[in-house]
C-alpha cells in the first residue's frame, strides 16, 4: 500500500450541470482525509460560491479564473479544454507535487488527461457516462447501468483498473453509520422527503408538492430539501407555508438523517439515488437530466425505485397517483426498501481511497 499524501480534484458544480460531481467529490476527499491524504480542489471561478462548501469539510479551495469573455465551447466550460488543461498545469505547479489528480467533469476527456501527465503521476477519471475516451489509471463509475462491464471498452487503456458499480458509490460516512443501526421499514407512508438535488433548475420541488396537495384525504408530514444554488426559493417557500406539517429545509447537512426518518422520497436521480438505496428508502423518481435516465431504468428494473419518466412529461397529477398507490401497498413499499439496501452499503468512499493507495 502506497502513502498518499495529497490529492488535487478538479470538479465544477453550477445551477445548469447541477451539485452530484462536487457533491461526490467532497465525499471522497473526506474518506481520504481520515487515511492522512490532504485534498486541494481546483474550481472555476463561476463556481467560486460553493467554496465555502468544500472548505466547510476541511479541504483547500483554489480558483481557476474564467476568460473575461466566456465561451460556450461546452455546456460544461466556459472556456477551451486546452486552456482549462494549462490553467490546471500551472495551478498544480504553484500547489506542488500531488500524488493523485481526480478529475470529475463531463466537458473534459483524455486529451485533457494526457496533457496533464506532465503534472501528476496518476489520474482517476470519475464518469457515468462513457461517452469519451479517458487517458487514466483508475476509472470510477458509480452507477448500476445495463452492460456496465463493457460499456468502457474502447475508452480507457488496456491497463486501466475500473471501479465499477454501486458498491463504489461516493457517500459521505453519515450513510453508512445511520445504515447500521436501521430498523426494517415498516411499508406505511407517514412522512415523505422531496428533494431535487442541490440546483433543481426547473423547480420539480413546486409540482412535487402540487402533487402532495392534491391528496387532501392524506395525512403526511413532508420535509424540503433545497440547496444553497436552487434559484426558486421564494416559489418554494410560500408552497411550503400553504402545506401544514410541511418544513423546508437549506443546504442542510443532515440529509442521512432526513432520510432515514422518511418512508418514502420524491426526487431526481444522480448521487441521491446511491443516498436513498444505502438507507432503503423507498423513492418515486423523475430524471431531470439526460444522463439520469439510464441509472433511474436499471434501479426500476431492480424493483428499488418507481421512475415516472423525464421530468418534462410529468405533472403533478402523475406524482399524486404515484404517491397514493404506494401509500395503499405496504408490502410493495417494503420489497422497493429491500431491493433499494441490498445494492448500497456506503463504503464505496473507503473502496475507492484503498483503491488509490494500492496503485504504485
Amino acid at each position: 500500500m502506497n502513502a498518499v499524501q495529497r490529492v488535487i480534484i478538479r470538479v465544477d458544480a453550477s445551477v445548469a450541470m447541477g451539485m452530484g460531481h462536487l457533491a461526490r467529490c467532497v465525499s471522497l476527499a473526506n474518506a481520504l482525509a481520515q487515511k492522512g491524504t490532504s485534498s486541494i480542489f481546483l474550481i472555476r471561478s463561476h463556481a467560486a460560491g460553493l467554496a465555502s462548501l468544500i472548505e466547510a469539510n476541511g479541504h483547500a479551495v483554489r480558483l481557476l479564473p474564467d476568460p473575461e469573455h466566456p465561451a460556450a465551447v461546452t455546456s460544461w466550460l466556459p472556456t477551451t479544454w486546452q486552456y482549462d488543461a494549462q490553467q490546471t498545469l500551472e495551478m498544480i505547479g504553484e500547489i506542488g507535487p500531488a500524488q493523485w489528480l481526480v478529475v470529475d467533469h463531463y466537458g473534459l476527456d483524455a486529451r485533457w488527461e494526457h496533457m496533464l501527465r506532465a503534472g501528476v503521476p496518476r489520474i482517476l477519471a470519475i464518469d457515468d457516462m462513457a461517452d469519451r475516451p479517458h487517458d487514466c489509471d483508475l476509472l470510477l463509475d458509480q452507477n448500476l447501468v445495463a452492460e456496465m462491464d463493457t460499456r468502457y471498452q474502447g475508452l480507457v487503456r488496456a491497463n486501466c483498473r475500473l471501479l465499477l458499480g454501486p458498491r463504489f458509490a461516493l457517500l459521505r460516512p453519515a450513510f453508512a453509520a445511520l445504515r447500521r443501526g436501521l430498523a426494517a421499514r415498516s411499508g406505511e407512508v407517514r412522512r415523505v422527503l422531496v428533494c431535487f438535488g442541490g440546483s433543481d433548475p426547473s423547480n420539480e420541488t413546486v409540482k412535487a408538492l402540487g402533487a402532495i396537495q392534491l391528496l387532501a384525504t392524506v395525512a403526511l408530514t413532508i420535509d424540503v430539501v433545497i440547496g444553497a444554488s436552487n434559484p426558486h426559493v421564494d416559489a418554494v417557500s410560500a408552497r411550503c407555508r400553504e402545506l401544514p406539517g410541511t418544513e423546508l429545509h437549506r443546504s442542510v447537512d443532515n440529509m442521512a438523517e432526513l432520510m432515514a426518518r422518511a418512508d418514502l422520497a420524491i426526487g431526481a436521480g444522480g448521487t441521491m439515488n446511491w443516498e436513498r438505496c444505502c438507507l432503503g428508502l423507498p423513492t418515486i423518481a423523475m430524471d431531470i437530466a439526460d444522463n439520469q435516465v439510464s441509472g433511474l431504468t436499471a434501479l426500476a428494473r431492480a424493483g428499488a425505485l418507481e421512475y415516472l419518466g423525464s421530468a418534462g412529461s410529468v405533472g403533478s397529477v402523475h406524482i399524486a397517483r404515484a404517491v397514493t398507490a404506494l401509500t395503499r401497498e405496504p408490502a410493495r413499499m417494503r420489497a422497493m426498501s429491500e431491493a433499494a439496501f441490498a445494492l448500497v452499503d456506503g463504503e464505496g468512499s473507503d473502496r475507492v481511497g484503498t483503491a488509490l493507495g494500492s496503485i504504485s
